[in-house]
């Protein structure tokens, strides 16, 4: 009676067996599965501890598309931002146009009124899954290879209820990214992101308030003479050549006398915004003094700087401003000279081949106004 009872037991034994095996591996992988997901989540916090310190918008550009693709073993990251106060690119780039051309493809700005359709695409909810790459093929048709992408993750980054742009983390692996899986990391991860855009974009705006001049919005002389330096020291590295142009308005004594200061103030601020219109967003514009303005333009030939300073000089000529119903027009004089026609000074002393090419830009001014004014005029060695 026994021996038949424990013979039929033994296959519903084997079938509990097998069912308890099955249970032990679908907890095996529950376990590593929430390992896994704590690794995670602690990478994701140490990243965005990270993200939060970041104190220059360059230092947060560098983070996100350079060092979170290598983390987090991504193919790519896109940047991508809304630039409704007009000055992102110079808050993120500077100078650096090195940068500018490494990121290009990666950080994307979108101008208010010429990228419409595309900002209206953004959506306030997290995506993900291979429909983001369909969806935003915009933000990635320039990636190399952007074809063997296989899934994405879309985070929007909002301030205030605002879209301020994306993240676009995308990889070749079709299961990277699926809907419902990590969202709760990657919505933290967005948050984060748009705080510390937000913060580096205001905290660099109040910097270069210092740098600037208070009327004029140009910059100061102080920051003039300390990233003249630093240009010219580039422009030697790379034997590139450098053009420096002095300039001011004629006859602005007549103009404050007429007119009075008030206007005069409106004079020297279209006159910034109009060199502005002519020159690159590399290029420093200065305040220099008075109504004295310096303009340096880095890489930049002899030739070109010409063409460039009668372009300026014509745009100011011909601009008719219109201040208590009369018209008003200016004229500017220009004088300019370049590093490679600098031979006399040491290659190794910054600060001296500055003061001498501001000297010579000075010269050439001078020139200009005592030939008759409204004119370009270029340093030349039978001076000394």
């Amino acid at each position: 009676m026994n021996r038949d009872f424990c013979y039929k037991l033994r296959p519903m034994e084997e079938t509990i067996y097998k069912e308890n095996r099955l249970l032990r591996r679908k907890l095996d992988s529950l376990l590593r599965q929430a390992r896994t997901n704590e690794k995670k989540q602690e990478l994701f916090d140490s990243f965005g501890f990270e993200i939060i310190g970041t104190n220059s918008p360059a230092q947060l550009r560098d983070l996100l598309l350079f060092q979170m693709q290598a983390r987090f073993q991504l193919q790519d990251v896109i940047l991508c931002i809304v630039d409704y106060d007009k000055d992102t690119d110079r808050l993120f780039y500077g100078h650096d146009e090195e940068a500018r051309a490494i990121f290009q493809q990666k950080f994307i700005l979108l101008d208010t009124e010429k990228n419409k359709d595309k900002i209206k695409t953004l959506r306030p909810c997290p995506s993900l899954g291979s429909k983001v790459l369909d969806q935003y093929s915009w933000m990635v048709s320039e990636l190399e290879d952007h074809e063997l992408l296989e899934s994405a993750a879309y985070l929007p980054l909002i301030r205030t209820d605002k879209i301020i742009g994306a993240l676009l983390l995308v990889s070749r692996d079709n299961g990277r990214y699926q809907t419902g899986h990590g969202t709760e990391f990657l919505q933290k991860l967005s948050a984060m992101t748009a705080v510390a855009i937000e913060n580096c974009l205001n905290q660099q705006r109040v910097k270069e308030i210092g740098y600037q001049d208070a009327l004029t919005q140009a910059y100061n002389r102080r920051y003039f003479d300390l990233r003249f330096k630093d240009e010219i020291e580039r422009s030697l590295r790379r034997d590139e050549d450098l053009a420096c142009m002095f300039l001011d308005v004629d006859h602005f004594k007549k103009v404050n006398d007429t007119y009075g200061h008030h206007i005069g103030d409106l004079v020297l601020m279209r006159m910034v915004a109009l060199i502005k219109e002519q020159v690159r967003a590399c290029d420093i514009v200065a305040r220099y003094g008075g109504e004295e303005f310096v303009v340096a333009l880095p890489a930049t030939s002899l030739d070109v700087a010409t063409e460039i300073a009668e372009r300026l000089r014509l745009a100011v000529n011909s601009d008719t401003q219109k201040y208590y119903d009369k018209n008003l027009n200016i004229s500017i004089s220009i004088g300019m000279t370049t590093l490679k026609h600098l031979d006399s000074v040491d290659r190794k002393d910054s600060s001296a081949i500055a003061s001498a090419l501001i000297d010579r830009a000075d010269q050439s001014l001078y020139r200009a106004k005592e030939s008759g004014r409204n004119r370009v005029v270029i340093y030349l060695e039978s001076w000394e």
